[in-house]
């Protein structure tokens, strides 16, 4: 099966006799002293609850024997996985198959799948039947790739004193997209905004935007100036770049563990913690739905984040998302080298006046602050993602308040700035709970 999904995954084995050979010599030993210790005392002592006793061994057996020369083979196991494409916090149904060939009836046989996170064993009672189905369901499957390292097959007699199986070989994989977070909800009165207002701003914005020429921004060089609507105006405009028209964006997404570490003042009791969802979740959530909504408006975007060369971005263009970039957004994890003013400046390199940049991070740090407050004096739209916000440094000015925070120092300077405390995706991250759900047959 490949690493994206367990779609139609098919597993053919032959079945060994039994799990182990260590196994069955233990199942034979166990019979054959038990008949030899009551085969002794009927010997010595005779009776009739002896002779029974002793008959009941020969057919136990005869039984086991009959079900390691004629028990299942060739067992196939075929695995579905809906949906198809799995996104964090979804229910899946994996549908189960499970077919074989056998000379004698069978009244039982487990199928176990071995997650990473758990076992799922389902009991079947196959009787005539060579082909059976059944389903489960893993509920609030996090965001990554999610392995299964097998499925083991058993089965035996009604006694259960002889058994059989099989161990399909081979690792299968699944992988779950982050789920997109739009925030939505109203602007309070501090300034900070949390919401999916953020998008409908922006798309209002769109037309305005990529117009062929707007005001002249420091930095932009003298060959894109167009002089003769500047004389116009009375004032410097600028054309617009092929990618500025488009509306260019970048998404910067820390991802060092430092800038996720929860300050002391937002500690959960201990009988909380652990329920909520993760921060670096939630920037990811955050990361997710901004690409998608470039993709949607057809935008140019950018993606940075840590772990990657210096300079670099892990995605730059525009339309439809490759699947390369979804799958780094689904297996990124927070532990990047580097700072977020470390991946701020090295972001930069690839920025020109007008465009947007959305700035992600657990914590606001004065590190970071100081770099971004940089950026907008130059004049970059900076639209800035957070989970947990921080005093601002203290001041000299009597009239500046020493509750003043590091967000709505930038908000003031004005950065646009989205809370992600209080909103998050409609899901948990419990991990995959495995739970059983219907059985059916299928036809032979």
């Amino acid at each position: 099966m490949s690493s994206s999904s367990l779609t139609e995954h098919t597993e053919n084995v032959k079945s060994l006799t039994l799990p182990s050979g260590r196994t069955a010599l233990g199942e034979w030993l166990r019979m054959l002293l038990a008949a030899g210790v009551i085969a002794s005392l009927y010997a010595w002592r005779g009776g009739a609850s002896l002779l029974f006793l002793l008959t009941a061994c020969g057919f136990l057996m005869l039984g086991g024997l009959l079900l390691q020369l004629l028990g299942p083979r060739q067992v196939k196991v075929t695995r579905s996985l809906s949906p198809l494409r799995p996104v964090a916090g979804d229910t899946l149904t994996v549908e189960v198959q499970v077919s074989f060939s056998a000379g004698i009836p069978l009244p039982w046989m487990i199928v176990a799948d071995h997650y990473g996170g758990g076992v799922h064993q389902h009991l079947l009672f196959p009787g005539f039947r060579r082909s059976l189905a059944f389903t489960y369901k893993l509920y609030e499957v996090p965001r990554g790739i999610h392995t299964l390292h097998g499925c083991s097959v058993s089965w035996g007699g009604l006694t259960g004193l002889f058994t059989g199986g099989c161990q399909p070989e081979g690792k299968d994989s699944f992988k779950v997209l982050p789920r997109p977070l739009y925030l939505g909800g109203a602007v309070p009165d501090s300034g900070v905004i949390a919401g999916d207002i953020m998008l409908k701003r922006r798309n209002r914005n769109y037309n305005a935007e990529a117009a062929d020429i707007r005001e002249y921004s420091p930095g932009d060089p003298l060959s894109r100036i167009h002089w003769k609507s500047s004389a116009r105006k009375g004032a410097l405009q600028s054309r617009v770049p092929e990618r500025e028209e488009g509306h260019m964006s970048c998404i910067v997404l820390a991802s060092s563990p430092r800038d996720y570490e929860i300050p002391s003042g937002a500690l959960a009791p201990r009988s909380q913690r652990g329920i909520g969802t993760p921060a670096f979740e939630r920037a990811v959530s955050a990361a997710m739905g901004l690409m998608l909504s470039a993709e949607r408006s057809g935008s140019y975007v950018q993606l940075f984040s840590g772990g990657w060369p210096e300079g670099m971005a892990r995605h730059e263009g525009l339309g439809q998302i490759p699947g390369r970039v979804q799958d780094m957004l689904t297996e990124i994890a927070p532990d990047g080298e580097r700072s977020l003013s470390r991946l701020l400046e090295d972001a930069s390199r690839g920025w020109i006046p007008g465009m947007t940049v959305a700035v992600i991070t657990g914590r606001l740090t004065e590190e970071s602050a100081r770099t971004i407050v940089r950026f907008l004096v130059q004049g970059v739209k900076v639209e800035l993602y957070y989970v947990w916000d921080g005093p601002a440094p203290a001041a000299s000015e009597p009239k500046k308040r020493a509750a003043d925070t590091i967000g709505g120092s930038l908000a003031r300077l004005g950065a646009r700035v989205y809370c992600l405390s209080d909103v998050s995706p409609a899901y948990g991250y419990k991990g995959a709970d495995i739970r059983e759900c219907s059985e059916k047959s299928t036809p032979r």
